[in-house]
């Protein structure tokens, strides 16, 4: 048995409290795995935190399985599907879910809610996040923002039902064409996290820029990144996993200064 839930938390959001206004982009990759100091990867592995996903965000887990046992004393860290509340209070680690159904947005922000909400994982974790997908747009007229005013509700209706719980925001992942109305929302995501000094993980950025290319006009998948028109390879999977843990890190604590400097 790990100590009380109350105590754990009492420390982690303690640490958690000058998180605001992080943006996790391609500039947050660490490709030599050795930017982020290994006492912030320990105390990111035990956030207790849920995240709501479909395919690219089961890339993203791939990511992290791979780093994982190329590195466990660096990347590993206690994992379950779909857990209840009371998962969290015997074990500190990371849940996650499929949320809601591809091609229907609404469905997968009304998931988080009810997840943290109904199922009570509110309560229980430090950390939530739930990510739309590349599929969930059609490129209908006003789309972008119709799907931006329901993610965004329900992001801001969660972060006052739970004050303590740090929430993470994502743009969409982008096609390797088409994607015109992914930017759009993507743009508002951006926009609006900056204004507001949310914590965004900007996955259209990792997975669109390398490490120093200018921000495209047109922004897609890269070919190199990218197993189809919309998911991730393992060079994909792997970027976007080593971004995650740079976010992680960031939640415990670390002040994004790379170890050594």
């Amino acid at each position: 048995m790990r100590r009380s839930a109350s105590v754990v938390l009492m420390c982690l959001w303690a640490s958690l409290a000058s998180a605001d206004g992080i943006v996790i982009d391609r500039s947050c990759v660490d490709e030599t795995d050795r930017s982020i100091p290994q006492e912030f990867l320990d105390k990111a592995r035990r956030l207790d935190l849920i995240f709501g996903h479909q395919s690219v965000g089961g890339n993203v887990l791939d990511g992290l399985s791979a780093l994982a046992e190329k590195d466990g004393k660096r990347y590993a860290v206690e994992r379950v599907e779909d857990p209840a509340a009371e998962w969290f209070d015997d074990h500190e680690g990371w849940g996650d879910f499929f949320a809601g159904e591809n091609e229907n947005p609404a469905s997968k922000c009304e998931a988080f809610r009810s997840k943290m909400v109904d199922d009570g994982l509110g309560k229980h974790v430090a950390v939530a996040s739930v990510k739309l997908c590349w599929i969930d747009f059609a490129g209908k007229k006003g789309e972008a923002e119709k799907i931006f005013a329901g993610y965004r509700d329900t992001m801001e209706i969660l972060e006052k039902a739970f004050p303590k719980v740090k929430f993470i925001w994502w743009t969409a992942p982008l096609k390797t064409e088409d994607n015109p109305t992914r930017a759009a929302y993507n743009r508002l995501v951006r926009d609006h996290c900056r204004a507001k000094g949310k914590i965004l993980f900007d996955i259209a950025d990792i997975e669109s820029r390398t490490a120093a290319a200018p921000e495209p006009k047109s922004p897609v998948l890269l070919a190199e990144y990218a197993e189809d028109e919309g998911h991730l390879n393992e060079t994909g999977r792997l970027r976007a996993a080593r971004a995650w843990w740079w976010l992680m890190a960031r939640l415990a604590g670390w002040d994004g200064k790379p170890a050594g400097k």
